[in-house]
């Protein structure tokens, strides 16, 4: 049996680390004048986006592609030997995507035109991802003492269903009854 890839498995983020997320992308969009900031996840779902509708299907289907092309740039890293490359950028002719790795689980994306300097945007967004870091790690925290916590209530769901399920109701029929009149 395949082992689950844990970095693409869900994690549910709380509505504080999704303020502090929020407020990073707003203060990266806002400091390096880039168009569109989004934080994905490994798959290529936007997490949170600032500057663009996250519904738009054109951003959902950006996300997908980024997402793709980090695991294809992360594969050739493998194939040379590298632990990985953590940035990619894509230049056009009207605008730039930077991309980061934010510990491996979730991914920065910065679109930008030509007025923002690359060098910006790579100082500001390293500075977002380190705050990043340490929301998905409190993320990830939160979700592990979640899981416990339901682990916990469904074990003792389970173990007091089997209970009812295979009562043995003779053993309550064969007990003398020691309240008996004299």
């Amino acid at each position: 049996m395949e082992r689950i890839d844990q970095p693409l498995t869900s994690l549910t983020i709380g509505r504080r680390e999704s303020v502090q997320i929020d407020e990073c992308l707003l203060r990266l969009r806002d400091d390096s004048g880039a168009s569109h900031v989004m934080l994905l996840d490994r798959a290529g779902q936007i997490i949170c986006a600032q500057g663009v509708d996250p519904r738009a299907s054109e951003m959902m289907h950006l996300g997908a592609l980024l997402a793709g092309a980090y695991a294809t740039s992360h594969e050739m890293a493998r194939l040379l030997k590298e632990t990985g490359f953590r940035v990619l950028v894509q230049e056009g002719v009207r605008e730039k995507i930077f991309t980061e790795a934010v510990e491996d689980r979730w991914l920065l994306a910065v679109v930008f035109d030509q007025q923002a300097h690359l060098g910006l945007i790579k100082v500001l967004a390293r500075r977002t991802t380190q705050g990043l870091e340490h929301i998905l790690h409190a993320v990830i925290a939160d979700n592990i003492a979640r899981r416990a916590v339901v682990g916990n209530h469904v074990r003792k769901a389970s173990i007091d269903t089997i209970d009812l399920l295979f009562n043995d109701d003779s053993t309550a029929q064969a007990q003398p009854n020691t309240t008996e009149k004299k």
